[in-house]
């Protein structure tokens, strides 16, 4: 980070190539491209360049796409400098799943891209989903495994060139945002934003392949609450560029007076970056006149909605202003509501209706995801989404004396465990310093040379109850190739499971971990290192694997100290010693004897794993179906079941009146003449499957009450305030 440059080119009569070319000119851009390639060890003339712009207009004079005049003309800026090989990058977006001219190729030609610049210089667009190779991610990251464009990763130079943009997620939606697009699976929001944080991916993407180059088309900006989703034009006429992409992002933010924090892509970003430490900064950050960020509680309610992605996917289609020519939706439920809801939400801030009533369709949504991760956590915890999580410490602060020294820390423990007071059958703990320490013993009935076999000393933790989640990172291993030292992130679901229903929160540590082995004992202890939500003050402990006559006993001591949500800290337990121990060596009676559960399985081979996988992409549209799809299903499928109630009740309506009746006052059969024969038909006709103009008329009455509960609602809240002021 150290001589980082960045420059803000806002002068007025400006052009806007001359604005690229000035921003350029005063961060030195041309002069380290020039080095890059040198590091490269390839001629200039033959280093490869990519740029990658942002591509995710829904309107074609919508501001939220880079301008192509923009990116031709600094194609044409580095073929001044000696470039040659040039090219222009890009991928598809979750929304190529529900609507129509989303790829690469068809947006770049909707957008304006002539192949061609004004100088008469060729270029390509090339689709980062294509020619794919092992990308170099590190063991221990989110994207540990995934692969990327070989255009991207052998590129000399990368470039990104985002549009300035506010977010009504993120606050704000710059360079970072649009670095998301080096990657290949299409169903970006899926892969990079629900199953792993998108902090950890662009960090990890940088770290793999780092951007040399970050400019900001803000000559026509998009801002205010709806962000892209419902973009509102403003003239800033300004371009920002630097020389590192998160101090892009920073200057940028700060340039719309938005924290850079807000948004959970920088969240991994270099101190240096946020103070802007050795950055020689060109230009006044200061936002213009009339600029108008997103509201607080729009992104407060977008990320809660948002944490469910169940309804984030559901209704992204609903919401986003479209050229429904242009951008077609495939779903015929997508475009009903599509029609009703974009419109309603279209202009938020200036709308108080709409923005009140925004609000309560997502803390409605928001509020139910909750109380279904509540109960899945209780009750269901197949369905439970597992946890990608990156290791997120660096090895290289710690050596192997690091790893040792907790050996004899955590035997002092164990020994203090042992004395303490029986609690339960196999169960001793006593508190010590506001943390629980305590001792779990039994013997399985199964000999330790075959116990050891199936149950690996060194993943206990992921053997445990309740785990959803993690990562280990082996550092050495003995002549026999057992892990003798390694660091582990674990998360565990809430514990206990009942403190879910005050919004505890799961269980999530890193830890150094030091294993050992002989001939009668197996051995691993581990000691916490940090807790990334703050669940944990300590979760320390050591597990044995002993050889004893019958079997093998599992021995479990540690010393634990979870933070308790603050509903939880309002009662203190201290003042009720019997509630307190009822509650403790219940809470641990249930979790280890389901954890020697789970390893007798192993040694059966049964699967003891909890939760609900994310898809694991074989190909860049691998991802799991839309939820529209089941919505969809679901009328269709209530609407054959009408049908066939109505079939059903046609079949037995009763003659006319007139004919005779049968013994016991039954009605006639409509096929019984008046003389009494029965006459045999064919059988009736399946009900016909419903056509569309049912389903359309189904979609219709549910958006209307869908409309009509949330314009209530809103109306109803204005209500209720007018008449609280006094």
């Amino acid at each position: 980070m150290s001589g980082a440059a960045a420059a803000i080119v806002d002068e007025p009569g400006l052009a806007p190539g001359t604005r690229v070319a000035t921003a350029l000119d005063r961060i030195g851009a041309m002069a380290f491209c020039t080095r890059a390639a040198t590091r490269a060890n390839v001629p200039l003339e033959q280093a490869r360049v990519v740029i990658l712009p942002e591509l995710s207009s829904f309107v074609l004079d919508a501001p939220t796409s880079t301008d192509p005049a923009l990116v031709e003309h600094l194609i044409d800026l580095f073929h001044d400098a000696g470039f040659v090989d040039v090219t222009v990058v890009g991928s598809s977006d979750s929304s190529a799943l529900w609507a129509g001219n989303r790829g690469v190729l068809a947006l770049a030609d909707l957008l304006g891209y002539g192949f061609t610049t004004p100088c008469g210089r060729d270029y390509d667009i090339i689709d980062l989903s294509e020619d794919l190779v092992e990308g170099g991610f590190e063991r221990g990251e989110v994207l540990y495994g995934s692969r990327l464009s070989r255009k991207w990763l052998e590129a000399d130079v990368r470039v990104v060139f985002a549009k300035n943009r506010s977010d009504e997620a993120d606050g704000y939606a710059l360079c970072l945002d649009t670095l998301l697009g080096a990657l290949p699976q299409v169903d970006e929001d899926y892969h990079y934003r629900m199953a792993r944080d998108p902090g950890d991916v662009v960090a990890e993407l940088l770290r793999s392949t780092p951007v040399h180059l970050a400019l900001i088309d803000a000559i026509i900006s998009c801002h205010g609450s709806g962000g892209a989703r419902a973009p509102k034009a403003f003239r800033a006429e300004r371009v920002i560029a630097a020389s590192d992409v998160w101090v892009a992002d920073h200057v940028g933010a700060l340039a719309m007076g938005i924290d850079p924090a807000t948004s959970r892509l920088a969240r991994r970003s270099p101190p240096t970056a946020r103070s802007l430490q050795g950055v020689a900064l060109h230009g006044d950050p200061r936002p213009r006149d009339g600029w108008r960020s997103p509201h607080p509680l729009i992104i407060d309610a977008t990320r809660r909605r948002d944490a469910s992605p169940t309804w984030a996917r559901l209704v992204r289609p609903w919401l986003q202003v479209l050229d429904p020519e242009l951008f077609p939706l495939r779903s015929p439920l997508d475009a009903r509501m599509n029609a009703n809801l974009a419109p309603l939400f279209a202009d938020v801030d200036e709308d108080p209706v709409a923005f009140a009533a925004l609000l309560f369709v997502d803390h409605t949504l928001a509020n139910m995801h909750l109380a279904l991760d509540m109960y899945r956590t209780m009750y269901s915890k197949d369905d439970v989404r597992r946890a990608i999580v990156p290791l997120d410490l660096d090895l290289e602060r710690f050596d192997a004396t690091d790893y040792e020294t907790i050996v004899p820390e955590l035997e002092a423990v164990a020994r203090l465990a042992a004395g303490a007071p029986r609690r339960a059958e196999g169960l001793r703990w006593r508190k010590i310093d506001e943390a629980i320490v305590f001792e779990y013993a039994r013997v399985v009935p199964i000999g330790l040379d075959r116990f050891v076999a199936d149950v690996d000393v060194a993943r206990t933790i992921q053997y445990m109850n309740d785990y959803v989640g993690g990562v280990i990172v082996p550092v050495s291993h003995d002549k026999h190739g057992r892990v003798v030292r390694q660091a582990e992130r674990n998360v565990y679901l809430p514990q206990p499971n009942y403190v879910s229903l005050a919004q505890g929160q799961p269980i999530d540590v890193i830890k150094l971990e030091h294993a050992s082995y002989t001939d009668d004992v197996h051995r691993m202890c581990w000691k916490t290192i940090s807790s990334p939500n703050g669940s944990a003050v300590h979760d320390d402990g050591i597990v044995t694997f002993a050889r004893v006559d019958g079997g093998t006993r599992v021995t479990i001591a540690g010393r634990q100290q979870f933070v308790l949500p603050p509903l939880w800290r309002t009662v203190d337990l201290r003042l009720v010693p019997e509630l307190e121990e009822h509650l403790v060596t219940d809470a641990y009676r249930i979790f280890f004897d389901r954890t020697l559960a789970n390893l007798e399985a192993l040694t059966e081979g049964r699967n003891i794993s909890i939760g609900r996988a994310w898809t694991d992409p074989e190909s860049p549209d691998d991802t799991e179906p839309l939820p529209s799809n089941a919505v969809e299903r679901a009328i269709e499928e209530g609407l054959a079941w009408v049908a066939r109630l109505r079939a059903a009740a046609g079949s037995a309506e009763v003659a006319p009146g007139g004919g005779r009746g049968l013994p016991g006052g039954r009605s006639r059969p409509r096929n019984v003449d008046e003389d009494g024969f029965v006459h045999v038909g064919p059988r009736p006709a399946r009900p016909a499957e419903p056509s569309r103009d049912e389903r359309d008329t189904v979609l219709a009455d549910l958006m209307d009450l869908w409309s009509g509960l949330v314009n209530a609602a809103a109306r109803d809240g204005f209500e209720l305030v007018d008449r609280l002021q006094p």
